[in-house]
């Protein structure tokens, strides 16, 4: 990072990589969040890596030591469960054939609409929500099913797409190393009975979306779910 190398500090079974920086490269940019993106990668190819979020910097050697006992027992928990697993990402566009139009005209005072059509308006609107909130968790449920007993855990991200009524639905989902090829296998058999949706697979990656603490998880809007029982155990 930043033409230095990285190197570990460790106590306690722990082991953190880290390079020396300075202030100036802080900044993020595509080459350097790509060099460290790379440096977990080569890490994650031989071992159970907890990736930490690129600007993470501590002052000094002290500092690494006293965040590695800190949090301890939740890096102990959290090796556990990503232990020999590797995140998968599907993605894909949902039509929302939102009436935001007609709603936003509606609500505007100058507009002269009437009380009753602003309220139908209204109505119409927040039905037509509820409607695709409906039809992304029959998706998000669809997929579950399809690839039960490969995954260990699974998280949903829904972002709108900028000049478009449409929403991309990504699914994110926790997966043992010797299950990648059968989910892989799922996936384009979902692929070829949905040939009219735009579906993405990525992946293996490191598990970037199963590190995130609770509180950062709630804010980001992200969903985890776990597999349900009966399924084969991580």
């Amino acid at each position: 990072m930043g033409g230095q190398p990285v190197f570990p500090v460790a106590i306690n079974g722990f082991s953190a990589a880290v390079s020396e920086i300075s202030d100036a490269h802080l900044t993020p940019d595509v080459p350097r969040v790509m060099a460290y993106q790379k440096v977990i990668e080569s890490f994650h190819s031989d071992r159970t890596v907890i990736p930490m979020r690129y600007g993470c910097v501590l002052r000094g050697r002290p500092q690494v030591i006293q965040l590695l006992k800190r949090n301890a027992r939740r890096y102990e928990s959290l090796f556990k469960e990503l232990d020999g697993c590797v995140e998968m990402g599907i993605r894909l566009i949902i039509d929302d054939c939102r009436s935001s139009v007609a709603y936003l005209n509606s609500n505007n005072p100058a507009s002269g609409i009437s009380g009753k059509a602003f309220l139908a308006a209204r109505k119409a609107h927040y039905a037509q929500e509820e409607h695709i909130t409906e039809a992304k968790n029959e998706i998000v449920e669809q997929f579950r099913a399809e690839f039960t007993g490969l995954f260990v855990k699974y998280q949903v991200e829904t972002a709108s797409i900028a000049n478009r009524q449409s929403s991309m639905l990504s699914l994110y989902f926790l997966v043992p190393g010797k299950s990648i090829d059968p989910f892989r296998r799922v996936f384009r058999h979902m692929r070829r009975r949905m040939e009219t949706t735009k579906l993405l697979l990525s992946g293996p990656w490191p598990p970037y979306n199963f590190v995130l603490p609770d509180n950062e998880q709630r804010r980001s809007g992200l969903r985890t779910k776990r597999q349900k029982k009966g399924n084969p155990k991580r």
